[in-house]
């Protein structure tokens, strides 16, 4: 009982600050003030309602069961050169360097190759391209099964360009 009745004490207190009056005035500096406090030469200001619009009900989406996730797949990226790299000098080499999620297995290797044309396959996770053409270029690294299939994929574009011509 006692609850109910401190709890109704509660509801009434805030049911009078909401409704309480706001007065403006001005202060003895000229500033403007607003208050709940009405001083002698204070107006009463009326503040406009608030926007209470009403919430919008969303369907929940329904929830298509997850694909269990092959925590044998690995996955390989290139570290470097980063994506959208620009080579200042194709004369000189660059060494393409990859990483993957685990270990290579028996039989996995790397394939690097450069606009299509393949570089390197081997268990090595970094390739040295001796000299590059101007222009953009796209670098792939494949990682490979002993049957030549794909396991995963990345890969990059270059920008190469050679500044005395």
């Amino acid at each position: 009982m006692r609850g109910i009745l401190v709890l109704s004490c509660i509801f009434a207190l805030c049911s009078q600050a909401l409704h309480a009056e706001i007065y403006r005035y001005t202060d003895d500096n000229g500033r403007t003030v607003y208050s709940d406090k009405a001083p002698k030469s204070a107006e009463p200001i009326t503040l406009p309602t608030l926007n209470t619009t009403p919430a919008i009900d969303i369907d929940e989406p329904k929830r298509t069961p997850k694909k269990a996730v092959n925590l044998d797949r690995n996955t390989i990226r290139i570290n470097s050169p980063s994506d959208g790299a620009i080579i200042a000098n194709g004369l000189v080499g660059i060494t393409v360097s990859t990483s993957t999620d685990q270990a290579l297995r028996k039989g996995q290797q790397v394939r690097i190759s450069l606009d299509g044309e393949v570089l390197s396959t081997s268990t090595s996770m970094s390739t040295a391209i001796p000299r590059l053409p101007r222009g953009q270029r796209r670098i792939k690294a494949t990682l490979i099964d002993q049957n030549s299939k794909t396991l995963s994929e990345d890969s990059i574009n270059i920008t190469v360009y050679r500044p005395t011509n």
